[in-house]
This record gives C-alpha cells, structure tokens and sequence, in this order.
C-alpha cells in the first residue's frame, strides 16, 4: 500500500515486502516480435483513468510533478471518456505521427493495455480499509479502437498476458495485462497515420488499496527504405518489481563493426508514480559486468518511473487528455546515451535490460530494443518496389471475426498455386484488386507463426479472414492492376520471395469465371 505520511514510511516498507514479496514474476518475458528491418519502432499511449474532485472533471489534464503532487490512492479516481459516445465508458486518444509517412509502411502493430482491477468500485472506509462498493468485475480482453480517419469503433479481443485476481502475492489491486496484435487492421487503412482512441479499457473507479491505474500502448515497427537497417525486438510478460532484479535479455543481433552504435529501448509499466522513488533501469552489452544506469531529462535515474508518457527528453503530449502525470501508467521511448560507444561496442551480439523497484509498487508487461545493424543477408529481401510500401487501400471495412484455434497441431489448409493461376472471390465490403497470396490458413496459431516468420525476413506479410469460407489468407502485396499483379507472381515479387505464389482476385466483374474459391 502507498501511504503519504512520513509517519507512516516504516509500515510501508513492511508491507510492501510482504504485497510483492520475491520472485514476482508469474509470467516471465519472452519475444514477441523480432525482425531486421530498413526503418525504425514507435509508441504512443495514454491513461484511461484519472482523479476526479470538485474542481475538475477526468478531461481536465493532471499536470502536477512537483513534490507536493498528490498520489493515485489520494485521489477519486474515475474513467477518462473524450469521445462522446454512449457506446464507450472509458476512452482516450493519441496520434501517431512520423515524418515523410508517405514513405513508411507498418509491418507490426501491437496493442497493450493494463489497469488495476479489483472490482468495479472501492471505496476506502478508514486509513487502512479499503471496500467494494460494486463488486463486480467485467471481461478484460475486450475493447475498442477506433482507427485514423474513421468514425465507428473496431472491435478487439486480446491474449490475457496476466490477471492477478484471486493471487494471493496482487490480490490488493489485481492487476492484469493483455496483449493484441493489430497489424491486420492497420495495414487495412489508407492512411495509418494520425489520432487513435482506445475505449472500453476495464479498471476499478473510486479507490483501493495502493491506488487505480490504468492505461493503454501501442507500439509499431515500420518500414521505409530510406532509413538505416536495424534489429528490432519486443518482448513481453509480467512482472512486478522489487528489489530484486528483474532481466529483459536481448539477443539475435550483431551491432556494427566500426563507427557510432546507436539503439533504443521502449517499455510500459503498470503503478509508477511520480513522488514514490526507488525505481532504477540499467542497461549493459555483451559479456560485460558493468551496468549503466538509464534516465533522461524527465525521467531520473531513481525514479524512472513516474507516471508519464515520454519520449526521449520530453513529454509526448499529442492525446486526449495530455496530463504529465497520469497517476500511475508510464510508457517511455528513449536513445540509449552511447557516447564513443561507451554503453554499446562494435561486433557486440547481446544486450540486458535490468530494472528494481525499491520503494514504489509497479508492474512491467512490455518492452522493446531497436538497434543498428550491419545490412547484409538479412537485408536482401527488403528493397521491395513502391507498390509494398504505398498507402492504398487494401479494404474498405475491417473484418474482425477471427475462429478459435483448434488445436496447435492441426494442420493448415495449404493452396499453393503456380505463379500465374488466378482465382476468385466476391467478398462484400472489400475493395477490388489482385491480392499475391503466399498461403491460407484455417488454424490462428499457424497463421500468425506464418505471418511472423515471413516480416521476419523482411517481407511485408498482411492477412484477411475471407468471411464466406472461413479462411485467412496471407498476402506479400496487392494492386488493382492485372498486368502488374501477374509480373510479380512470374517475377516472384522481384526475386524477393522464393516460395510459389498466385492470384485471388477480390470484387472484379472480369474475373467472374475464374473458379471461385466461395462455392
């Protein structure tokens, strides 16, 4: 529990040894994501709840970081709502913008949200007594989102990554963390650049034990070949930090031979907050023992952690609300200081993110390493034609249905064609073109494995449920060319791709004969 007395930092520190006690990381990190890629990782995010009193509804920004700023358990807190729609009871926005997006290309969307959750409602009755007023508690895998440029919300059911309701080591505030992967609808838009609003996020309004936090992040690799080559990785899991430490390692890269290394790491934490110090990250390369310690301008080095939005040197204030202290939800982006390559050699292969927590109770799910790397094999398959990384449409609607994996081992429903057969399909709400199909899947497990391993090698690999049979099918790249859709299935997409592909050609009168793959 958080207290806010000095009269009361003796007891704290007996009960915060008891509440995160050792060992708590009940879901170790792992990859998530990896890839070479010719571009670079970005992150946006926002709080989904905030304090509420007389004076100031939750659309009112808390921008107090002085030391007289009070904590989340001090406050009423309740849900941010900034869409005025009655469909949502939590939302926030925040806008996703890069320079020269013309040139980029999302390769990989992942959507995280994390709260602490009790119950609907607490209440605290005395110093130490905090109680439900509804105990109830809801589904925390599913919300919405709301994309760019578009008025209705999507749908998103997530992988719980951890739920602490009902463990003994959470049960104060239950925190949880779930993960989805959003790419599909992403590379749906004509412009995947500009303002996203995530609604629906579940947390416990009112009060509890150790405060309520909530809050969102999205974190995106994309491509653009003018940009230098680098080593991307996210990983995640759950871990709640302590003073022992907890280790992210990083590996699967080799950094420069000669010259300047640069890198950066991202990362999102559940309960930082900003008077409550103690928690410290540090970094090292390699087989040395020597850890750095990381912090920034508004991030210091024992107290990392303290409840903002940041990236590098500054706040990132472009959402809705843009408070700079959001009362207990971080996600930071930032450059590892490498100066004369002092952090980060040349030919270094490895890397380790570590992090403690010695005074303030919070929760790690999420973190990234981005990194220079020399540009040889694993580059070969990237200096695609402008077709893969323009921002036509490739649907008009989202299609959101996904099937329940049967079973790890079931076997993929497999349709390799020769290079130039052509089949068809008339899917409604789908714009027309030629769609380069590499595979189709039934099972989400192969799918996404498929998916994975081919961005992996530097394609940009895209997928859609064809809602008429049920099936996914993962395409390399579309057009609404014929003639152009045949060269690259003859071409094998510019030599990029050596497995067989063909052509499903989607809402196109001309190609009604063709055998379709709906009957």
């Amino acid at each position: 529990m958080k207290h806010t007395k000095q009269l009361f930092v003796s007891a704290f520190a007996v009960l915060f040894s008891c509440v995160i006690g050792h060992s708590q990381t009940p879901v170790p990190f792992k990859v998530r994501y990896h890839a070479f890629v010719k571009g670079d990782m970005a992150v946006i995010a926002n709080s989904i709840v905030n304090r509420t009193d007389y004076n100031n509804p939750t659309s009112v920004p808390y921008h107090n970081q002085s030391n007289h700023a009070l904590l989340n358990d001090q406050f009423q807190m309740e849900y941010i709502d900034v869409d005025n729609d009655g469909g949502t009871f939590s939302s926030s926005s925040a806008s996703l913008v890069v320079n020269n997006p013309e040139n980029k290309k999302i390769i990989y969307a992942a959507l995280y949200w994390s709260a602490t959750y009790k119950y609907n409602t607490g209440i605290q009755k005395s110093e130490e007594k905090f109680v439900a007023d509804d105990n109830n508690r809801e589904n925390i895998d599913d919300i919405k989102i709301k994309f760019p440029n578009q008025e209705k919300y999507t749908k998103i059911k997530g992988e719980i990554l951890f739920d602490g309701l009902g463990k003994k080591e959470f049960k104060e505030c239950a925190p949880y963390a779930v993960y989805a992967d959003i790419t599909q609808y992403i590379n749906q838009l004509d412009n995947p650049f500009g303002e996203y609003t995530v609604a629906n996020v579940r947390a416990t309004e009112g009060k509890i034990s150790g405060g309520v936090a909530a809050g969102w992040t999205l974190f995106v690799v994309y491509r653009d070949a003018s940009m230098k080559g680098k080593y991307i990785t996210s990983y995640d899991g759950f871990s709640g930090l302590n003073d022992d430490f907890t280790e992210v390692p990083f590996s699967g890269f080799t950094t420069l031979p000669q010259g300047e290394v640069n890198a950066k790491i991202a990362l999102a934490v559940l309960e930082g907050d900003n008077n409550l110090t103690g928690d410290q990250f540090f970094f090292k390369v390699g087989e040395n023992d020597r850890f750095s310690v990381l912090e920034t301008a508004n991030r210091k080095a024992k107290n990392f952690l303290n409840g903002s939005i940041t990236i590098n040197d500054s706040h990132f204030l472009d959402r809705k609300p843009d408070g700079k202290n959001t009362l207990g939800y971080d996600t930071c982006m930032m450059n590892i200081t490498n100066l004369n390559n002092s952090v980060i050699g040349n030919n270094v292969n490895k890397a380790t993110l570590r992090m403690k927590s010695s005074g303030d109770r919070c929760y790690m799910f999420f973190s990234a390493f981005d990194i220079e790397v020399t540009e040889d094999e694993d580059f070969k398959s990237i200096a695609t034609p402008e077709i893969y990384v323009s921002n036509e449409t490739d649907l008009s609607e989202f299609v959101a249905a996904k099937k329940e994996v049967k079973t790890q081992a079931e076997k993929p429903i497999v349709i390799r064609k020769n290079s130039t057969e052509i089949k068809s399909a008339s899917i409604d709400g789908f714009s027309s073109g030629y769609y380069i199909i590499a595979n189709v899947f039934e099972n989400d497990a192969n799918l996404k494995n498929f998916v994975s391993r081919l961005n992996s090698k530097g394609l940009t690999a895209t997928s859609f449920l064809n809602p008429n049979n049920q099936i996914n099918y993962v395409y390399l790249a579309k057009t609404t060319d014929k003639s152009m859709a045949l060269d690259l299935c003859n071409s094998k997409l510019n030599n990029t791709y050596k497995d067989p592909v063909w052509i499903l050609s989607v809402n196109n009168k001309e190609d009604a004969i063709i055998t379709n793959l709906d009957e």
